[in-house]
């Protein structure tokens, strides 16, 4: 569609019915909440206490299991995610997960950058609830640009190659999101929150028994802002008027649990998302927008008849559907607008089935067999990607020693089969193990293979204005090596220390490569030779007394093409990765104050990007610090007043490049535009909690 309109404001109202939807709910979770707590006992230290039922179920035990035989894991709390006052998952993840790299494209409910491990952000997996929230529409759109931080429960980062139990991309690693879980006792909080850049947040969630068997969780929020000028005066063509970017997002789920016995349990769940997304550029468009309507609904039944058998089979839906609506400049008539898609659909679906067992043979060996279904559908009529579906079968297993086998060692050994209908079948494999020399100190190593299906985007995209996709595109399949010291020390063990070391190569990397004809275009093309990533991570813990704990780490990247002087991109780095990265946190906490504080720092070394139609450009190179502090009003600290600064020092930087073109050129003049993240904001937030 190519109609000539008047210039107007297109967007739709914000405080939609979603919203108002949303603001009814959390009043009303706060209502019930108040009166089913009424009774229960309050906690001694205060505040809402961590009671989350989880039993000997598999499905949330197997990570840190994973973890007992050499696999690192870091946990984010919910008390850490509340003490910094964060509004969605990206702001998150960027300030409390030691060597994962993100930076967010323009600030909070918006696309990001990844790196763990030397990757990129299509070569980790993403889930929600343990679904597959990554997609093959898209493997490089994560889920972080509708994902509130208000509901959850915790974070679990899996690092190194995690192909075995959860199969396509996740190369480096795989990022678990888990929204609130079950409790006996009732629980609940409402919040209330604003920001510098007219941002509103309204949220609120309830937990609780209906009795001895059954188990609820109601959560929902609603955050909304204006948002910020995203790109430099300097970056913004002249017929460019609209420059701020703003986000409206509304969230409500729940979940049920019910008890036939000790032994069986049938849990379900359900998370609707209504979004509406300014995308921004300094070029071109007047307003565009995304209107997204997303839903994930599981049901997992859940067996443990002995602690020598537990099963669980999971079935899920993820339905995204997304409605992309783009009003151009009209630079042949100044102060009108032109109407180039009008709620153009782009989305996926993605529905399948898991199933996991373990069954522990006497004292030395437990076994581990799966099986993986997946279906998924979807379409672009943005980047005109046709009709498309895939089913994957997966089966795989693994073999672990017991402690009662050897004292000090876990040893495990696993293989996994993929059958996909489009693309060829697969098979990966993983080792691993750690060692403890004494309580303090252990040593620990992963070794395996990992395989990533290229996406829709890479294989079928045909867009004019940025990109081509590749039908003949071959899969990207790696060796990985993770190795790792680590232990504690100090006269009350209060202080950690790992290091880690790890090194991957890829055959058939992907890449987007220049066309090098004028056109500014780019191609998905595979790298012709073996790609080597390799870095090293250091990370420190400290927690000298109740009240005081930080942490420090610092990441070292290299990518390079082998036997070659540069990839098929004409580069001879992986682009998006940042060569050095040093984050750190210091919380204080005094049990016996009504205060609190949080300091988290993040410096991020040299990045490029590489721009069709102007090439590699450098970025990175920037610190930013975040203070959060808060306010008790009682001493059970069910009421708080919470203060975020954002980038205290208001530092200006670059998240990301991408191609713009002068007004009215022709031939078309590109040049690189700076996207950037969020300048000092301020936070504040009045937090309820019964």
């Amino acid at each position: 569609m190519n109609t000539s309109v008047g210039s107007t404001n297109h967007r739709p109202p914000r405080w939609t019915r979603p919203a108002a939807v949303a603001l009814a709910s959390v009043s009303a979770l706060s209502w019930v909440g108040s009166v089913l707590a009424q009774g229960s006992a309050a906690s001694s230290s205060g505040g809402v206490e961590e009671l989350v039922v989880t039993g000997a179920r598999l499905e949330q035990s197997l990570p840190q299991e994973l973890a007992d035989v050499g696999n690192r894991l870091t946990v984010v709390t919910a008390e850490q995610i509340s003490n910094g006052g964060y509004n969605d998952v990206a702001q998150v993840l960027q300030t409390l997960v030691p060597g994962l790299y993100l930076s967010p494209k323009n600030g909070a409910f918006d696309y990001v950058d990844a790196a763990l491990q030397g990757s990129r952000t299509n070569e980790i997996l993403w889930l929600v609830d343990g679904v597959r929230v990554s997609n093959r529409l898209y493997n490089s759109v994560t889920p972080f640009d509708t994902l509130p931080a208000h509901m959850i429960e915790r974070i679990e980062v899996l690092e190194g190659g995690q192909g075995l139990f959860y199969g396509t991309q996740a190369v480096s690693g795989v990022v678990n999101v888990i929204t609130k879980g079950f409790t006996e006792e009732g629980q609940g909080e409402i919040s209330l929150g604003t920001d510098s850049h007219d941002g509103e947040h309204i949220n609120g969630f309830f937990r609780g028994a209906l009795d001895a068997n059954d188990r609820f969780v109601l959560f929902a929020s609603t955050d909304q802002a204006e948002g910020y000028q995203p790109f430099p005066d300097e970056d913004y063509q002249p017929s460019i008027t609209n420059r701020h970017r703003g986000y409206d997002v509304t969230t409500l789920g729940g979940k049920f649990a019910h008890d036939f016995s000790d032994a069986l349990r049938l849990a379900v769940g359900y998370q609707r998302i209504d979004a509406d997304l300014d995308f921004a550029a300094p070029d071109i468009y007047h307003d565009a927008f995304n209107e997204r309507q997303e839903d994930i609904f599981t049901a997992t039944l859940d067996l443990v008849p002995s602690d020598d058998f537990q099963f669980y089979v999971k079935s899920y839906f993820h339905q995204w559907d997304s409605y992309w609506t783009e009003y151009d400049v009209d630079l042949d008539n100044p102060g009108d607008v032109i109407l180039i898609d009008d709620k153009a659909f782009w989305g996926f679906k993605d529905y399948g089935v898991n199933a996991l067992a373990k069954l522990s043979a006497g004292d030395a060996l437990d076994y581990y067999v799966g099986y993986d279904f997946q279906q998924y559908s979807g379409r672009d009529d943005v980047l005109l990607i046709a009709p498309n579906e895939e089913k994957v079968h997966a089966f795989f297993g693994q073999i672990r020693t017991t402690p009662e086998l050897l004292d000090k060692a876990r040893l495990a050994l696993g293989v996994r089969r993929n059958m996909p209908s489009v693309s060829e079948s697969e098979t990966v494999w993983n080792a691993s193990g750690q060692y403890d020399f004494t309580e303090q100190l252990f040593a620990r190593a992963t070794i395996g293979t990992s395989f990533r299906l290229p996406d829709a985007y890479e294989l079928f995209a045909i867009d004019d204005s940025c990109c081509l996709g590749n039908p003949n595109l071959r899969p990207e399949s790696s060796e990985n090596y993770n190795v790792s010291v680590g232990g504690l020390f100090g006269d009350n063990l209060g202080t950690s220390w790992e290091v880690i070391y790890f090194r991957r190569y890829v055959e058939d990397l992907i890449v987007d490569v220049d066309l090098n004809d004028g056109s500014g275009l780019t191609q998905a093309m595979n790298v012709d030779n073996e790609v080597r990533v390799r870095g090293a991570q250091a990370v420190l813990g400290f927690r000298p007394t109740d009240a005081l704990s930080a942490s420090v780490s610092y990441t070292h990247n290299d990518s390079e093409a082998l036997n070659s002087n540069t990839t098929s991109g004409g580069y001879t780095e992986i682009p998006g990765i940042p060569k050095d990265q040093l984050a750190g946190s210091l919380n204080f906490e005094p049990p016996d104050r009504l205060f609190g504080l949080t300091l988290t720092v993040n410096d991020v070394g040299e990045v490029f990007d590489v721009v069709g139609g102007v090439g590699p450009v450098a970025r990175g190179n920037y610190t930013v610090l975040d203070v959060a502090a808060r306010l008790y009003f009682d001493d059970t600290r069910r009421h708080k007043l919470n203060f975020r600064i954002e980038n205290a020092f208001d530092e200006t930087y670059t998240t990301r490049y991408d191609r713009s073109t002068v007004d009215s050129s022709d031939p078309p003049i590109f040049y690189a535009a700076r996207n950037l993240g969020m300048p000092r904001t301020l936070h504040v937030s009045y937090v309820h909690s019964f």
